[in-house]
């Protein structure tokens, strides 16, 4: 049996305040199925957005957060953790003064969060993932930023190696190859430590289902996984361990 294939909504495009851009009505989250929320901004909102993140995180993020030598990688990180607090609290049940670490990989640990979450972030996107299922992964990249993941590409399944001299648009596929690859391997908790060779996915178009090869002790018939529809040059991926059977998308556009 595949990795099961979701009903995808089409995705629902909200306007938001830069002052208050997560204040608005989430939708209800039901066994079974997942929400991926996108939050889009350009920087002239910069001082607005990290103003919000900083009133709704932990003096420990705002430290972890001022490490980042370039101020964009700092705002996209206490973003996505206002993000990830947000749905934690909202699903979740979390305490909203609860310090959040990470696993020995990197992923951050949620105590007290009956929901699974995760974030990603790249250029001018921050998105978050929650569902019922615990073990969740979300990634977004940025398509114009080809030569990294090319030069990464080497590393990649044999099987993955194969698919990508034989694809059209060769560079956008290998970034598309990469964010399934990193949705995976966050899902499982890993991250990084998982071996790329040791899963593979689909480097084609394929909207979901795409999980070619899965990673070890798990069975291909347990994951749902899906491609996202995150904007212009960027691409994005879902990965659940757990038959979900639908995704709700929600777009947040700053103004």
């Amino acid at each position: 049996m595949p990795a099961a294939s979701p009903h995808i909504s089409a995705p629902v495009d909200l306007k938001v305040d830069a002052n208050s851009p997560l204040d608005l009505d989430y939708p209800a989250l039901t066994d079974g199925s997942a929400l991926c929320i996108g939050l889009s901004f350009d920087w002239r909102h910069q001082t607005a957005l990290h103003s919000f993140a900083l009133k709704n995180t932990l003096q420990d993020e705002h430290a972890r957060a001022a490490r980042f030598p370039r101020q964009e990688d700092s705002i996209r990180n206490l973003l996505g953790r206002t993000m990830l607090r947000r749905v934690a609290v909202h699903y979740g049940g979390m305490d909203p003064a609860q310090i959040i670490r990470s696993n020995t990989w990197g992923k951050p640990e949620l105590p007290g969060c009956s929901v699974g979450c995760n974030v990603s972030h790249a250029g001018s996107q921050v998105w978050v993932a929650v569902s019922r299922f615990p073990r969740v992964g979300i990634d977004v990249e940025m398509t114009n930023a080809t030569q990294e993941y090319h030069d990464l590409a080497a590393g990649l399944h044999p099987d993955e190696i194969a698919a990508l001299r034989r694809m059209p648009d060769g560079k956008v596929a290998t970034v598309r190859c990469w964010s399934r690859k990193e949705a995976i391997s966050k899902a499982t908790g890993m991250g990084v430590a998982l071996p790329l060779r040791a899963y593979a996915v689909e480097c084609d178009r394929r909207a979901s289902g795409w999980l070619r090869l899965p990673p070890p002790r798990t069975a291909i018939e347990d994951w749902t996984t899906a491609d996202l529809p995150i904007a212009k040059d960027y691409v994005g991926a879902l990965a659940i361990e757990g038959r979900c059977d639908r995704i709700t998308i929600l777009r947040l556009k700053v103004t």
